[in-house]
């Protein structure tokens, strides 16, 4: 597959946007009016605004254990004028306060590489199973994912391995995520990639890279690399390759039995 080179005039706004990425996905799951649909690691809360949108009777909760994500996530929803059926928590995703059978649905869109930056792989391992927890039976886990051995171009593959490297923001397989969510109780029924067809320019992922390499620790209290040495180890194949931004994802769809 080919990709372009995101713009300058549109590099300021594309986070928000991906080509409609999380508008494409939203459309896509398993939605019915009146549910009541959880937001997992909701970051800036633009993924609950695509799914509140999908229909006016549908309740969100988005949980996010950043105090800076929930803060511009609930910015984000008022401006969307979605407040009134769309609120935003600090959570910590692996340690949920919920009772059990709250929701009839829980997503997730490119955030689990976040829990596994501050909670490690048995953070994920907890988050399944708190989301099986607080699912109805019947309910659906929808994880919108980038497993390494999914990435087609090499944009794609390097943009795991550079924020993997980074901050320990780390993709597992496909395989993987799959036998952790058998292992909560929750069954795949579905498997489906989307593309975005972009990627950054070597100066836009310079910028990417030190926000990442600067941030990280603050927001998250966590170490991260340098960019001095993310760019000494990958820079010659970001100048050649470019780097991807969320180019493509994966949806995997579980289902709790009941």
């Amino acid at each position: 597959m080919k990709e372009e080179y995101i713009s300058e005039s549109e590099y300021d706004s594309y986070y928000g946007d991906l080509c409609n990425l999380r508008g494409r996905i939203a459309a896509d799951l398993p939605v019915r009016p009146n549910m009541k649909i959880l937001d997992l690691a909701t970051g800036y809360g633009y993924f609950a605004v695509e799914v509140a949108r999908l229909g006016p009777t549908l309740k969100l909760l988005g949980i996010d254990i950043s105090p800076d994500s929930t803060a511009k996530a609930r910015k984000h929803i008022d401006g969307a004028g979605l407040s009134d059926r769309v609120e935003i928590l600090r959570m910590d995703a692996s340690n949920m306060s919920f009772p059990g059978d709250t929701f009839d649905m829980v997503a997730n869109f490119t955030g689990l590489e976040d829990v596994h930056m501050t909670r490690g792989i048995g953070g994920i391992k907890k988050t399944f199973a708190e989301v099986a927890r607080v699912l109805k039976p019947g309910g659906y886990f929808c994880l919108a994912v980038m497993p390494p051995e999914e990435m087609e171009t090499e944009a794609q593959k390097i943009e795991v391995e550079v924020f993997s490297f980074t901050c320990h923001a780390t993709w597992l397989s496909a395989d993987r995520y799959e036998s952790m969510l058998r292992e909560a109780g929750l069954i795949m029924v579905g498997k489906r990639p989307y593309h975005a067809g972009k990627k950054l320019t070597p100066e836009q992922a310079r910028t990417e890279i030190k926000f990442a390499c600067e941030f990280t620790p603050k927001i998250y209290g966590i170490k991260a690399a340098s960019f001095e040495e993310v760019w000494n180890r990958y820079g010659g194949k970001i100048e050649k390759h470019g780097l991807g931004h969320y180019s493509k994802v994966v949806l995997m769809t579980a289902r709790l039995d009941g």
